[in-house]
């Protein structure tokens, strides 16, 4: 008997250990995130090309409650060699303001994409951020 409570006593913690494994090393947020102009007044749902201006707004709580001084950007690859790069970070209330330049190595070559960027800190994904990414192409 107390073999068979020991047996299902042990069967019951690897069921439940990975939930506790999964707990402790939980998947950065996903973060559904809409772009602003430069003042934080207007909202866009979503970055164009060619753009300087724009900034995306991020919960600082998401963030750890503050904002880290090393905070990084990772578009991976998004089409037409379009790029997201992160210009500065402000605080406006409780968002953080990520303040992006959206260009493209071509401009011949349109983009429409849901763009996935990982904002980073120390090496480590705080947040994932969706947002879609479009720019007509430009012809001569």
């Amino acid at each position: 008997m107390q073999k068979n409570l020991l047996s299902a006593a042990f069967s019951l913690s690897l069921i439940f250990a990975p939930a506790a494994v999964t707990t402790a090393f939980a998947a950065p947020t996903a973060v559904r995130v809409t772009a602003s102009d430069s003042s934080g007044d207007l909202s866009y749902p979503m970055l164009y090309t060619e753009s300087s201006w724009m900034s995306l707004e991020v919960p600082v709580a998401v963030l750890g409650g503050v904002i880290p001084g090393d905070l990084s950007l990772d578009a991976g690859a998004l089409a037409a060699g379009t790029t997201i790069t992160l210009d500065s970070v402000s605080q406006q209330g409780d968002m953080a303001l990520l303040r992006v330049t959206v260009s493209r190595a071509d401009t011949g070559v349109s983009i429409d994409q849901l763009a996935s960027i990982n904002v980073i800190s120390g090496g480590q994904t705080l947040a994932t951020l969706s947002i879609p990414v479009i720019g007509a192409a430009i012809g001569d």
